[in-house]
């Protein structure tokens, strides 16, 4: 579509939702315009509550079905880590365990001590 008629599209759209507005102003509540577009407001109230209704309600039951499924893809993951778990549990055991301070059969090397000065 060329720019002209998008923008006569538009233009119609924003007389569209703003007469009912500005109708509302002039005419006062008992205008005919003014309970039609309360009937047109409430209306698509109505429609997008609904329809808040559906979205929320297919995505409850779509993750009802999805956690399920999670839980038993995180329990499978759980019995097929479990040896590289354990492996990596044993390593870091391992490595948390202070080292001996010195072999059997191997002497400590004695340190020097600094002479006394005689006063």
């Amino acid at each position: 579509m060329g720019k002209l008629p998008v923008m006569a599209v538009c233009i119609l759209v924003m007389v569209a939702l703003a007469a009912p507005a500005l109708a509302n102003g002039v005419s006062g509540k008992g205008g005919l315009v003014s309970k039609y577009a309360g009937w047109a407001y409430k209306g698509g109230c109505a429609v997008l509550q609904e329809t808040e209704g559906h979205l929320s309600g297919c995505l409850k039951h779509t993750f009802g079905l999805f956690n399920p499924c999670l839980d038993l893809v995180k329990g499978c993951a759980g019995l097929a880590l479990s040896p590289v778990e354990k492996a990596a549990g044993y390593v870091s055991k391992v490595a948390a365990r202070p080292k001996a301070a010195a072999k059997k059969g191997t002497q400590e090397i004695p340190v020097p001590k600094k002479p006394s000065m005689p006063q």
